[in-house]
């Protein structure tokens, strides 16, 4: 049985799992030869649904284990206290708590190619059913940081910048991978990476609750609804829970992200097409309900760009594919017209 593609209570597909690239010659060696054979296996992997799961990421795992203690620690927090550093009712700045429902990721993408059965509209139709704490770098002044007073929850804040810049780290190895992956000049890998001094990405912490036999019955309820980032790209780290699928653009059905030891998942956003001119395409994904009754707990670390950076097609990729195959727009204005289409925040 495939799953009508809302709340994917049903999976059912049996296509290749997610491909999984290690990049251990990029964290812990300098050898060149093994780097760009990493690099071109990642570069092809994430050509095909623009997702890859990255092994030998360079993330230290005692680091990563206190990451989701510090995680379930904030969320078992009473409400009254989460809310001691609300996020605010409007995008920007895009920092603090929010509760559950407050989002529809579905309605924050342009991507019109949906796949599967199901169309936009029903994707519109869902309630994401989850909570998240989104934490920056302390240097930006547009996005600042929303904290919970110490005393509500001793070392968060000094944790939280210090788990931040130790995935900056991991995502500027995977950037630089992904950019020798497309045979950029180096002029413009230099430009691509001065759109990331890391002040500019969002560390975001989530909670799934358990899901009730009557939420379930909903065919709109949902772990979090289908959509793309609007980031460069986006490093992910799940529980044993799983629930992390991506659309398959051959079949146009979803495939698992099946958690495993010492993987991330890395998928490509909006800007990052833009920039290979769709060679890495934006990956359609989605987190849908496979333990109800178990709180499922992850680790997104979105990668922008810089806010007033231009965005635009790499020449050597628009020679090599005969066309330019997306106009130059800065990551605001990007930023600014994809808003238009949500109705509520």
């Amino acid at each position: 049985m495939v799953s009508n593609g809302l709340n994917g209570h049903t999976n059912g597909n049996n296509h290749p799992p997610v491909p999984i690239v290690d990049l251990a010659a990029w964290t812990s060696g300098d050898d060149q030869y093994a780097q760009k054979v990493a690099a071109e296996k990642l570069a092809t992997a994430a050509s095909i649904n623009g997702c890859v799961g990255i092994s030998g990421h360079g993330v230290d795992p005692a680091k990563l284990a206190e990451a989701f203690a510090m995680t379930k620690k904030l969320f078992a927090l009473p409400y009254s206290s989460k809310m001691l550093a609300p996020h605010p009712d409007a995008p920007v700045p895009h920092r603090g708590y929010s509760g559950t429902g407050r989002e529809n990721a579905a309605k924050k993408t342009e991507t019109e190619d949906w796949g599967g059965t199901a169309n936009k509209t029903d994707y519109e139709a869902l309630i994401d059913f989850k909570e998240s704490y989104e934490i920056g770098s302390q240097n930006n002044k547009v996005n600042y940081n929303i904290w919970l007073p110490e005393e509500v929850f001793p070392g968060f804040r000094e944790w939280g910048l210090r788990f931040y810049w130790e995935l900056h780290r991991a995502a500027m190895v995977t950037l630089d991978a992904l950019m020798m992956g497309l045979e950029l000049s180096d002029e413009e890998k230099r430009s691509i990476k001065g759109l990331h001094s890391g002040h500019d990405h969002q560390l975001r912490l989530l909670h799934y609750p358990p899901i009730g036999v009557e939420r379930l019955k909903d065919t709109h309820a949902s772990r979090l609804g289908a959509h793309t980032d609007w980031s460069m790209f986006t490093l992910l780290f799940q529980d044993e829970h799983g629930g992390l699928q991506f659309l398959d653009r051959a079949s146009g059905e979803f495939i698992d992200a099946v958690p495993q030891d010492g993987v991330l998942y890395m998928n490509i956003g909006d800007m990052f097409q833009r920039v290979s001119n769709g060679y890495y395409p934006s990956a359609l994904h989605r987190v849908v309900i496979k333990s109800p009754n178990a709180p499922r707990y992850s680790i997104p670390y979105f990668v922008p760009p810089r806010s007033d950076g231009m965005i635009e097609p790499q020449p050597s990729r628009v020679l090599r594919d005969g066309r330019q195959k997306y106009e130059p727009v800065t990551f605001k204005e990007y930023s600014e017209q994809s808003f238009k289409a949500i109705n509520s925040y």
